[in-house]
């Protein structure tokens, strides 16, 4: 990263990600009203739309999600390249790898929900999970480089301005 490259704030950040997720609202309610019934696809549906979203958008000319282009920041590399669609999957995978997780554990405590043993095992995974994801992004608070976990990772980070 070159000296004259301004780090992306975690409010813009967050910002950003607040109107990804808008946009994101209308393709995962067709998924909710269709898959309803089968809670295990939705999920995966759900991951498959958010992480097509973030690799397309990540690793296009722009390097940013509509939400960072609005909010005036996109994504790099920390030697300052263009991220890759490669590298803007796994980055976009690992951002929504517990969410995925979590998921998959409220869908095994409603099926095994007459087992309590279970389901209190369960339950404490669940809550380590979301302990985990809080950390996964709590982390950018303490980051030179307001870095969350999956762009330490990755080695990439999220700088101001548009690409050049």
């Amino acid at each position: 990263m070159t000296a004259v490259t301004e780090i992306a704030s975690i409010k813009r950040r967050f910002c950003a990600y607040l109107i990804d997720v808008a946009i994101l609202l209308i393709p995962t309610l067709l998924i909710v009203l269709l898959l309803e019934d089968f809670p295990l696809i939705l999920h995966l549906s759900y991951m498959c739309v958010n992480c097509s979203y973030f690799t397309y958008f990540i690793s296009s000319a722009a390097q940013a999600t509509p939400g960072q282009q609005l909010m005036n920041i996109h994504t790099i590399s920390l030697d300052g390249s263009k991220i890759d669609l490669r590298l803007a999957f796994d980055r976009s995978i690992s951002q929504f790898f517990l969410s995925l997780l979590n998921s998959v554990v409220i869908i095994l405590i409603e099926l095994f929900q007459e087992q309590d043993a279970l389901v209190n095992a369960l339950n404490t995974l669940k809550v380590i999970i979301i302990l985990f994801t809080l950390c996964w992004y709590l982390v950018a608070c303490f980051s030179q480089k307001k870095q969350t976990y999956h762009d330490m990772l990755f080695g990439t980070t999220v700088v101001k301005g548009a690409t050049k």
